[in-house]
């Protein structure tokens, strides 16, 4: 799936905050994000400037995507959650409070 610049810059901040929500960063999470780089094309340069983009901003821009668009973020989310072997509750947290701020659940398929 091909996403515009902008829903990229969202879903890599979304993917960093995730990555960061147990406040360490495990190998487990770096392989993956070495295989998201090119799944979904970006790069270490990219993932250094979605760092500063405001997170409620990354929601917004989230909310107005396609349902399609919503449901790959979220298995994205969902996969570099469990990449490190288990799903921690801060991460947990954060995919739940997305899926709910991007609006999942109030559209139909």
């Amino acid at each position: 799936m091909e996403f515009e610049e902008f829903v990229k810059a969202a879903f890599v901040k979304m993917i960093y905050e995730v990555i960061k929500a147990d406040g360490k960063v495990h190998p487990g999470e770096l392989e993956l994000l070495n295989k998201l780089k090119k799944r979904i094309d970006f790069d270490d340069a990219f993932i250094e400037r979605t760092k500063e983009l405001d997170y409620d901003n990354a929601l917004v821009t989230l909310y107005n995507i396609p349902h399609d668009q919503k449901k790959a973020l979220v298995d994205i989310l969902d996969e570099v959650a469990m990449s490190d072997g288990s799903i921690h509750k801060k991460e947990m947290a954060l995919i739940i409070n997305t899926y709910i701020n991007i609006g999942l659940g109030e559209e139909s398929e």
